[in-house]
């Protein structure tokens, strides 16, 4: 049976650690395609690790606007089937 947010995209910023890492599982658990931005690269990368391959980690800071167009250009959807 497929998840309450399948077909859906998140973007969680802080999804590193706490609160919005247990967003981010929750999301990914239901089927979203889940963006996890975080400032610190191992802990990112953890977390990202956790959730498999619907998960993707953006090292940023959501406080630097001036990241913001690499940011989006990671998270513009892809194609149906595309990686």
């Amino acid at each position: 049976m497929p998840g309450m947010l399948e077909g859906s995209i998140a973007v969680i910023t802080g999804g590193s650690t706490g609160i919005g890492l247990a967003t981010a599982r929750c999301f990914a658990a239901e089927g979203a395609r889940v963006f996890v931005i975080g400032r610190r690269a191992a802990e990112l990368a953890n977390a990202v690790a956790g959730m498999g391959a619907s998960a993707t980690g953006i090292q940023a800071s959501s406080s630097d606007l001036g990241g913001a167009p690499d940011m989006t250009a990671t998270i513009r959807p892809r194609p149906r089937g595309a990686p």
